[in-house]
């Protein structure tokens, strides 16, 4: 009985630390800082340009291996939604070569179809993302819904699910 007692116990714990890292969670319900962020295409992406979509920023970069984990995940809510009004954005950050060639590889690769921005370290900071991959939802109304941070299939299938109950809003 003891040794059920601490292992509760323990693992409370480790998830309350997991969830006190996230430090983008302290935006939600509060509308998005600006930013504009540049996409591989030649475009730009802002809040200005976003208004009316929902968002889903996903912060990773082209060396973190459970960042390329949820890339499908992303490919099909890009596919399965994007037409329903839902913008995915891969956010490139945290990478040693600057500029857009390798973000460029990558979604060329692996035949991505949505939008990938390159450096986007500056709103990184601005939500004080620290960790990736990092997810941040954002209402069409440019709020902050929710965020995530890390990669698993249970955060995967929240994304998810969040995602088609805001598209419905």
């Amino acid at each position: 009985m003891k040794l059920s007692l601490t292992a509760a116990v323990l693992i409370a714990g480790t998830a309350l630390v997991a969830v006190a890292q996230n430090k983008t969670a302290t935006f939600e319900g509060k509308t998005a800082p600006s930013f504009k962020l540049k996409i591989t295409d030649g475009t730009t992406a802002t809040n200005a340009s976003l208004k009316g979509k929902v968002v889903l920023l996903d912060f990773w970069a082209t060396w973190c291996g459970p960042c390329k984990k949820a890339s499908p995940t992303m490919q099909n809510l890009h596919k399965t939604y994007s037409a329903k009004g839902l913008k995915v954005i891969g956010v490139s950050v945290m990478e040693e070569e600057k500029g857009k060639a390798g973000v460029v590889k990558y979604k060329t690769d692996h035949k991505y179809t949505y939008p990938f921005a390159y450096e986007g370290d500056d709103l990184a900071k601005s939500l004080n993302v620290s960790s990736i991959p990092q997810f941040v939802l954002i209402d069409k109304k440019g709020k902050i819904v929710k965020t995530w941070e890390g990669y698993s299939e249970s955060i995967m299938g929240d994304i998810t699910a969040k995602v088609k109950a805001e598209i419905a809003k």
